[in-house]
């Protein structure tokens, strides 16, 4: 084992440690039994959780020694034996690595002497720092999807659908954590910290202007690759769902002591508040759209995602049973009172805030109801179905309702939470909804899935842009020719111009000098303009050459062939520049076509 870059470290001419930084923070799975979900983490997007792998998890703590061993998540703990240095295994152990000199191990053994590496002598910068906006990105976040690469790959685990979520909690957690004096050490040879946050670049921001890149696929091919890819163009606009609430809550007067947001996560491209209201009802429309819930607890108002897991499980020994009534009352709500449909309309950033609708419909059941909403915020249309799925489900699930109570003993249960009860002989998910304290505990719950809030997104879709038209300057011609017809002016000459894309009208302007231009007229047709593709050559005039083949090549536009008396009142003119300035009018009886724009 070799620190071979050492000697490039320590070089004078090398003012900081550069490190692309794409380690993994999570190593989520399908449904709710894998290791990370049994130790109480609630989702892969909680920050806490991703922090706790920053110098934690695998690559710290543990390593899959095969694949098999990843799959079936045996973990193998990172030790040295007898050396006692489990960090020069340990590629996330930054600080180890900086704060200790360096042995190389030739053949196994440790050298005595180290290497030309100081602790603590320069700072590290992540050169690279990055997520992939793809379904737990975060497991793996240094593979890049793009089917036209050999290396093209999705993050272990992964369901490969686009989730713009998770960049932006990795991003978040990892800034976050390093931004903190107690995970990022100051040098005590340059004064500065371990990781020199400032100088950390997060991967990767494109210049092309957002949306026509990406979604002008004829002019940039790999824009394909924007939604599952590491690009920051298009999201980092946004702003995150804590952030937004709680700037609504500050609004609202409450102190930022007492606003808790760490339990929500996501991100909102745009949010318009249209009407007068109170910061409670622009949260309570957030809460709708995204799925959570506010609670009062511990001095705190605390938000929290739903979709978590039971906190408690209840028997029936637990219920207090009231004075009239059953211990136990479970209702369920008629399906006639229940959507079939529910249509949401949002907004499209990526297509100047136009509305975007979207749908989630249940098939076999007994009711026609649709419900529609409309929010005033801008989101992909394919998580704006996922979530319209989600709060359709919701419904449908929630129309099972308990009503129970409970002992005082059961005081640390707050509303929002998920609980179990156990009911006929199975556990029923349920999550209170309110709960009203007096002699005993009054819960009133509604019952959960958790799996609703794991859906798969939408199908994408494509955005329609408006592109800028430029035009340019036309292709003018001036041209003195002979009378044509009696309407026209003999002493006038003819302007001819053409341009892609056509204007609509051209300006005609005059001066004897070359100021104080003037308008003398206008014109709105485009000139069918063209060069010859082989010479002209000289035939008879005032009559007929049937010896001769013009052929020409046109910008624009088309030629048909006419019939004698037509021709002969003035149909198919044609000027003909023969030499700068020299200009003869010939008459085309018959056009025929040798390919597109070449007619003779």
């Amino acid at each position: 084992m070799f620190f071979h870059l050492d000697p490039l470290w320590a070089e004078p001419e090398i003012d900081f440690v550069g490190i692309d930084n794409y380690m993994p923070l999570s190593d989520w799975r399908d449904w709710f039994e894998h290791r990370d979900a049994a130790e109480g983490w609630p989702a892969i997007y909680d920050r806490a959780y991703l922090q706790a792998n920053i110098a934690g998890g695998e690559g710290f703590d543990w390593f899959y020694a095969s694949a098999a061993d990843r799959s079936a998540q045996v973990r193998t703990p990172i030790t040295d034996g007898s050396a006692s240095k489990p960090w020069v295994f340990r590629y996330k152990d930054l600080r180890a690595w900086w704060f200790n000199p360096h042995y190389n191990r030739p053949g196994g053994v440790e050298s005595g002497t180290p290497t030309a590496w100081a602790p603590e002598s320069k700072p590290i910068w992540f050169t690279e720092l990055g997520c992939p906006a793809i379904d737990r990105g975060t497991n793996q976040p240094n593979v890049f999807f793009d089917p036209k690469s050999s290396e093209s790959s999705t993050p272990h685990f992964s369901r490969g659908w686009r989730d713009d979520a998770i960049q932006r909690a990795y991003l978040e957690a990892t800034y976050l954590w390093w931004g903190e004096a107690a995970n990022n050490p100051i040098s005590v040879v340059y004064g500065g910290r371990m990781v020199h946050v400032p100088e950390c670049a997060a991967w990767t921001w494109d210049a092309r202007p957002y949306p026509f890149f990406p979604a002008l696929t004829d002019v940039w091919p790999d824009g394909a690759n924007w939604r599952l890819g590491h690009w920051l163009t298009g999201r980092l606009g946004a702003v995150s769902l804590a952030a937004l609430v709680r700037h609504l809550c500050i609004r609202a007067g409450l102190p930022e002591d007492r606003i808790d947001v760490t339990g929500l996560w996501g991100a909102v491209e745009g949010y318009a508040i249209t009407a007068l209201e109170s910061p409670r009802a622009s949260i309570t429309t957030l809460s709708r759209h995204f799925g959570f819930d506010a609670v009062e607890t511990e001095g705190l108002i605390r938000f929290i995602m739903r979709g978590r897991a039971s906190v408690a499980t209840l028997v029936p020994d637990d219920l207090v049973a009231a004075r009239e009534g059953d211990v136990l009352e479970l209702t369920r709500g008629q399906e006639t009172e229940l959507p079939q449909a529910l249509k949401w309309q949002v907004a499209r950033a990526d297509e100047d805030y136009d509305a975007a609708l979207v749908e989630a419909r249940r098939i076999t059941v007994d009711t026609t109801r649709i419900a529609s909403e409309s929010f005033p915020m801008a989101v992909p249309p394919e998580e704006a179905e996922r979530r319209c799925r989600r709060a359709l489900m919701e419904a449908w699930v929630g129309r099972e309702t308990a009503a129970f109570r409970l002992p005082p003993s059961r005081l640390a249960l707050d509303p929002a939470d998920a609980i179990k009860l156990e009911h006929d002989g199975r556990l029923v998910d349920l999550r209170l909804v309110s709960i009203a304290d007096a002699e005993a505990r009054g819960i009133e719950a509604v019952r959960q899935d958790r799996a609703i809030y794991d859906l798969p997104p939408g199908d994408p879709r494509a955005a329609s842009l408006t592109r800028a038209v430029v035009f340019g300057a036309p292709d003018a011609v001036l041209m003195d020719l002979p009378q044509l017809t009696e309407d026209q002016p003999a002493h006038r000459p003819f302007a001819a111009a053409h341009a892609v894309p056509w204007p609509g009208e051209m300006a005609v302007f005059r001066s004897p000098s070359t100021d104080g231009f003037e308008l003398l007229t206008t014109f709105g047709s485009r000139a069918r303009i063209g060069a010859l593709v082989s010479d002209f050559f000289a035939g008879p005039t005032s009559r007929f050459d049937l010896g001769n083949a013009l052929v020409v090549d046109l910008l624009t536009g088309t030629l048909e062939s006419v019939t004698d008396l037509t021709l002969f009142g003035g149909a198919n003119a044609l000027a003909i520049e023969s030499a700068p300035g020299v200009w003869e009018i010939v008459q085309a009886g018959a056009a025929d076509l040798l390919a597109p724009g070449l007619i003779v």
